[in-house]
């Protein structure tokens, strides 16, 4: 696959989040991008609590890194008033979704593909699975060689579901079940099925957390809104949160919170 190398365009990004028992979830974003002569750093907070209200935070300043120690990572970030630790309990995930001809390569790495989280906001303190990742992008996303992009995590006691799905001129179909790697999900509306369609991943009470194109995202970060609006006009994006069952079979089921999301480049009347 031959693709514009793109040395002009770098993104590093740390996706955090956590989900407690009673719904309050927590998605935060740490990211650092060099596009041309212009470096930005920013990090983004998404709050729903457990009546399902959203709110959403974002700010152009530079933060330090998270701390990384053993299975431990601590992130503190001032400016949007929040902190928390995740301690992995399960094994790492790292992938290259694709290198081009120059040997650029896209990184995907959950370092912690399932930890105990706590998290300090506004006042309390919130207890849950979390999730943690660092999505290394050397290549302009909307360059990509793809039409929609799925991505998503379920935890739960024993089992953790990760996966990643593009459609398109490359496509990946990737989804890890306790570490077991299959290659055969089949994404419907309200599930996935997978391992030779016996295992179930079933998603109730879906809420969305956000929908729309990335320039709504960008328009709380006016200057990269003005550099990137003409280049992303037509990536939409459809991020939720569910309880989420997954079905193993016979009577081996398992409760859990899912978070997922769909990316598709058009008009956004696929999304599911």
């Amino acid at each position: 696959m031959k693709l514009e190398k793109s040395s002009n365009f770098k993104l590093k990004k740390l996706y955090l989040d956590c989900i407690d028992e009673s719904g309050n979830c927590f998605i935060i974003y740490r990211a650092c991008l060099k596009f041309y002569f212009i470096k930005v750093a920013y990090s983004a907070l998404l709050f729903s609590d457990f009546q399902n209200k959203i709110t959403e935070k974002t700010k152009l300043r530079k933060i330090g890194q998270p701390l990384i120690n053993g299975k431990f990572l601590f992130y503190d970030n001032r400016f949007l008033k929040i902190s928390g630790s995740w301690q992995r309990i399960d094994d790492p995930v790292f992938i290259t979704l694709f290198k081009d001809q120059k040997g650029e390569k896209l990184t995907w790495n959950c370092h912690h593909s399932k930890a105990l989280t706590k998290i300090e906001y506004g006042g309390k303190v919130f207890k849950g699975l979390g999730y943690a990742e660092t999505l290394y992008l050397p290549v302009k996303p909307w360059k990509l060689p793809v039409q929609e992009i799925k991505w998503g995590r379920f935890l739960s006691e024993f089992y953790t579901v990760i996966w990643i799905h593009w459609k398109g001129e490359y496509p990946v179909n990737k989804i890890f079940c306790n570490g077991a790697l299959y290659e055969d999900a089949v994404f419907e509306e309200d599930k996935i099925l997978f391992n030779k369609g016996n295992y179930n991943l079933s998603f109730q009470e879906r809420h969305v957390l956000r929908e729309g194109p990335l320039t709504k995202v960008l328009s709380n970060i006016f200057f990269l809104e003005i550099m990137l609006k003409s280049c992303i006009f037509s990536i939409y994006e459809r991020k939720l949160k569910a309880k989420a069952i997954l079905n193993c079979g016979g009577d081996k089921s398992f409760n859990g919170w899912a978070l997922y999301e769909t990316v598709t480049w058009g008009n956004g009347k696929n999304w599911q």
